[in-house]
């Protein structure tokens, strides 16, 4: 088990005054997120990028699986620095998988194709507003059989980093909602994902569901934290009935564990 450290910030300097700087929820750490408000009309740079600030002042800022040991986040000319801490990644070899999951023919190409497209318009900005609560549920009971940013083995076969964690449980295990938000894509047999579900929590940050056996959603449809949202099946690649849930901010994989109150 590793540990996930939500970190309540407050910035005090002789040139940065805590009443000019705002309170931070999150974790600076690789894999990990930061959630905050400042003032619409602020200018906020991290790792001297303009940040987008949102109508409501929000920002928010994902780290990825690797990251720079620091990070610099410049409010209106102050800067401050602070580290981020590293993570060391598992390994993980998964055998027996069909070998045309791992090494696709020409038409499964095609599909992969077509299926990541779907997934890429999915994950662009949509609602601009937060509706998503700080600490999110973990969407369905079982064993926690793969972790975030885990260098993956595919019947031998080196293969990108995991991008979201695995939960082994039997098929038809309820899935609920860990957040609130809205339906953004429904699909149906998706070559790596199968019964796939993506839902937009606002400010860029989605969660996709994979390998479902039941979807119990529709496109644009509204979801409350909490609620059913379908059932973990093995459809897609997958060698056992488990669920696949991965966060993003728009295309910046994040750590769902970084969620979850402990």
């Amino acid at each position: 088990m590793y540990k996930i450290i939500f970190l309540l910030v407050l910035f005090y300097n002789s040139t940065l005054q805590s009443s000019e700087f705002p309170k931070i929820l999150g974790c600076f750490c690789e894999g990990g997120l930061i959630f905050g408000k400042v003032k619409s009309n602020d200018n906020l740079q991290i790792n001297n990028k303009k940040m987008k600030i949102f109508e409501d002042g929000s920002f928010i800022y994902a780290f990825g699986i690797r990251h720079e040991k620091e990070i610099s986040i410049i409010l209106n000319g102050k800067q401050k620095i602070f580290e981020v801490k590293k993570k060391k990644y598992k390994i993980e070899n998964i055998s027996g998988l069909p070998s045309r999951k791992v090494e696709p023919n020409k038409k499964d190409l095609l599909k992969i194709k077509n299926d990541r497209n779907k997934i890429l318009v999915a994950k662009k900005m949509g609602e601009t507003k937060k509706l998503f609560e700080d600490h999110f549920l973990m969407p369905a009971k079982g064993r926690l059989s793969g972790v975030f940013g885990s260098q993956r083995i595919l019947n031998n076969k080196p293969r990108s980093p995991h991008k979201g964690i695995d939960i082994a449980a039997p098929e038809g295990t309820e899935i609920l909602s860990p957040s609130s938000g809205t339906v953004k894509l429904v699909a149906n047999d998706m070559f790596f994902t199968g019964n796939t579900i993506i839902i937009d929590h606002g400010l860029g940050l989605i969660s996709i569901f994979a390998h479902l056996k039941d979807i119990n959603v529709k496109s644009n449809q509204n979801i409350k934290r909490g609620q059913n949202i379908g059932s973990i099946g093995m459809t897609g690649r997958a060698t056992g009935p488990h669920l696949h849930w991965g966060i993003y901010l728009e295309k910046i994989p994040v750590d769902p564990m970084v969620f979850i109150r402990n």
